[in-house]
């Protein structure tokens, strides 16, 4: 039989200090994972994240917070290599990572649809490249 648990896994959640990716770090310590690495993109989220990890921990898992602007190709490069460097190579990888923008939709400009499209959707398309 397949075994489907957590148990023994090593996990990387991009977006994983708060809100949704924060939750489902917390569930995945609490069912077993071995090691989990948390990204975070601003300093504004470290306190939260913070947080994620210390409960992370206090369930029995191993935890790694890193910071950075994934939206360069490269950055998600160094948090994959940096997450492999820290507690090894993740079974599962998760992405959390969004943006939305909070205004009415015909005061969005080129530069905010610009920078919303690099985080939703090129930052997305580099973190299942690396994952796979």
């Amino acid at each position: 039989m397949v075994d489907h648990s957590i148990k023994g896994k090593t996990v990387l959640i991009a977006g994983g200090g708060k809100n949704l990716g924060a939750l489902v770090a917390r569930d995945l310590a609490e069912q077993g994972a071995k090691a989990i690495a948390v990204h975070y993109n601003s300093a504004g989220a470290a306190a939260e994240t913070e947080a994620t990890v210390a409960a992370i921990r206090a369930a029995g898992a191993e935890a790694v917070a890193f910071q950075a602007d994934l939206t360069p190709a490269g950055a998600m490069e160094k948090l994959f290599a940096d997450t492999i460097a820290a507690i090894g190579r993740p079974d599962i990888a998760i992405n959390t990572v969004g943006k939305v923008l909070k205004k009415p939709f015909v005061e969005i400009s080129e530069e905010e649809y610009d920078a919303m499209s690099a985080v939703n959707s090129k930052t997305a398309f580099f973190f299942l490249k690396e994952a796979g």
